[in-house]
């Protein structure tokens, strides 16, 4: 969308909601400004060798960079993947890094009542009133979900999800179904776009004053709590009374990895509690890890969704999922942006307003309890969280200047209340932007807007961070978890079900260990068709060059590092590069490209094609050719006009 015509439409947002009271921006002691987490867990069983030998060393907090991991290192470490460290492998270090294997799924009873999430396998049942309230309107057998109607024994496969989306939209105007894809296998990939009065398009959206609010689910096949939620939300907000939709167009993709779906069997996803008739997998049909593709963009999956970002341009994006690792008492945890080269207001916003508030509001509706995403050390001293790296939905989205939350159930608690908790989390931010609305609308006008000027007029000052280390907030927190305890031929402790408070310090953020000044722009020579392939697919604006004189900084490489062993089909590489004295060029040869960073994704295109990006374009094989020592970088950076 134009800047114009989201301006428009945030300038036209209801007035009155300008009245909100501050009272709304109170952060809960727990989770305030200091608490924004996510590493070490996943119950699926991921097809990288080296995954699984995360799996085993799950410990630590964040694995080490020596370890083959692609984001955080651990404790002892305490910085994230360096320039030539290895980045090869999956972490235990994200949001869904792999289960334990040995974990037991059975599930004890809950022995604290207090304790959202019960025992270490199995969370306490919601408050039987607040459960019968949501329950309250039953749903005709043929819109019910499969995790309804099988008693949450079971969840949908894809024709299942694709034939309830289709009822739905047959019964209710408010829900228009669109395809924004196809799968690898040419299956469906539907979004449900949610309005009353309904759009039907893009366009019609940008012309509209509600927030547009993004929620997709099963990028991860066997994390199936956020499809079963989805849908079951679509129903609801299609046919009950729905004061949300006042001042919300609600796009929900339930499942976007539909081949890994269809690939179902009970042993997916070892420690996880359920379902029990089985869940998918985590990697497309191509064995690609989705949400590791968010910079190269090789799955049709993906490049779909990031469509549906560029031309839709959603106000916030939640990403739902099932995690596992540590042992806590929280069903849900969750994370905003973590990357600090995003939009920092914006992403302040996610994590010390909205989902405080999210957090209060769900505890108690539900009763069940949520925190910032992170995992223990093995000896419960450290809550670390997962990468800053765009690989990851999280971080990509905020680099792309757009507010984001990623949603982590606990894989450990019943497959009922992995649902619920996901569906209750939603609504309760689809709640606190309604109320907020002007606030949100303000904030991402001014994402664009800064990211524009920042491009137009670059200053020295102002430096895109390339590298990041994770880093301890100043003041510990205290979390709820178990009495741990060593078992004969367990690879780890095992919980208790006896409840305990760790006073802990929270690595939930990152600083930057390497950053560039913004340039005006960049100068791509013919050639280089793969690259201006892929930045075109994110919705980077790609011109002629500006006429005339450029003054332009080439980068001389100085080291190529490559990760020993490929992951998810390349050997990441990282650059050391020497920068030379900037000069002026008069001529670009016939086929020279302009990227300017005057444009809302100017932040996502420094960190693309910067040479000495850890997650960029270089990292993953775009560049390969190009990468010699010796060479100048084909890329190179306008730094200035010629006076």
């Amino acid at each position: 969308m134009t800047t114009s015509a989201r301006t428009s439409r945030r300038r036209s947002t209801d007035a009155e909601a300008d009245a909100h009271t501050d009272a709304d921006a109170d952060t809960d002691p727990d989770t305030d400004a200091d608490t924004d987490t996510d590493p070490d867990t996943d119950a699926d069983t991921d097809t990288d060798a080296a995954t699984v030998a995360v799996a085993e060393t799950v410990a630590d907090t964040v694995t080490d960079a020596d370890a083959d991991t692609d984001t955080v290192t651990d404790a002892d470490a305490d910085t994230v993947t360096d320039a030539d460290a290895d980045a090869d492998t999956d972490p235990a270090a994200d949001p869904d890094a792999v289960a334990d294997a040995a974990t037991d799924p059975a599930a004890d009873p809950a022995t604290d009542p207090g304790t959202n999430a019960g025992s270490p396998v199995s969370s306490t049942p919601m408050h039987p009133v607040l459960l019968a309230a949501l329950l309250t309107l039953a749903p005709p057998a043929p819109i019910a979900t499969v995790a309804e109607r099988t008693d949450y024994r079971g969840t949908a496969t894809h024709a299942e999800t694709m034939q309830l989306l289709e009822a739905i939209a047959d019964r209710s105007p408010r829900m228009t179904l669109l395809e924004i894809g196809r799968t690898f296998e040419d299956r469906s990939i539907p979004m449900a776009v949610i309005a009353d009065p309904p759009v039907t398009d893009a366009a019609a959206a940008h012309a509209d004053e509600r927030l547009v609010v993004l929620a997709f689910g099963n990028i991860h096949a066997g994390e199936v709590c956020g499809k079963e939620a989805l849908t079951r939300l679509a129903r609801e907000l299609a046919f009950d009374a729905e004061p949300l939709l006042e001042h919300l167009i609600v796009l929900l993709v339930p499942i976007l990895n539909g081949d890994g779906n269809d690939r179902m069997a009970p042993e997916n996803r070892p420690g996880q509690v359920g379902p029990e008739l089985g869940m998918g997998e985590r990697p497309n049909a191509q064995g690609l890890d989705l949400n590791r593709d968010w910079v190269k963009l090789e799955a049709p999956e993906t490049r779909a969704l990031v469509r549906v970002l560029t031309e839709w341009d959603p106000d916030l994006t939640i990403d739902t999922h099932t995690t596992n690792g540590s042992y806590h008492c929280y069903t849900l945890t969750y994370a905003a942006p973590l990357n600090p080269s995003g939009h920092a207001p914006s992403i302040a916003f996610v994590r010390d307003t909205l989902l405080p508030e999210v957090t209060r509001r769900m505890r108690d509706r539900t009763g069940y309890d949520s925190f910032f995403y992170g995992n223990f050390d093995r000896a419960q001293e450290t809550w670390s969280t997962y990468s800053a790296q765009p690989r990851f939905g999280g971080p990509y989205r905020g680099l792309r200047g757009q507010m984001s939350v990623l949603s982590e159930a606990y894989a450990y608690a019943s497959y009922r209340d992995r649902v619920l908790a996901t569906h209750a989390f939603v609504r309760e931010i689809l709640g606190v932007l309604v109320e907020r609305r002007v606030e949100v609308a303000r904030l991402e006008e001014r994402a664009r807007l800064e990211t524009i000027e920042a491009g137009r007029r670059p200053q020295p000052t102002d430096i895109v961070g390339l590298r990041h280390t994770l880093a301890a907030f100043p003041e510990p927190v205290v979390l709820r978890g178990w009495v741990m305890e060593d078992v004969d031929g367990e690879r780890r402790p095992q919980p208790t079900t006896e409840p305990r408070e760790y006073r802990v310090v929270h690595r939930g953020r990152f600083e930057m260990t390497l950053g560039v000044p913004r340039p005006l722009g960049y100068l791509i020579p013919a050639g280089h068709d793969a690259i201006i392939e892929n930045l075109t697919a994110h919705g980077v604006r790609i011109e002629s060059p500006p006429p005339g004189s450029l003054l332009v900084q080439p980068a001389e490489i100085i080291g190529v590092h490559r990760s020993p062993r490929p992951f998810q089909g390349h050997r990441l590489a990282t650059l050391d590069v020497r920068f030379d004295r900037i000069r002026e060029t008069r001529r670009h040869p016939p086929g020279t490209r302009y990227v300017p960073t005057a444009q809302p994704l100017g932040t996502l295109a420094v960190y693309l094609l910067e040479p000495q990006s850890e997650d960029g374009l270089v990292a993953w094989g775009l560049f390969d050719e190009a990468l010699e020592v010796g060479r100048v970088f084909p890329v190179m950076r306008v730094v200035g006009l010629p006076r």
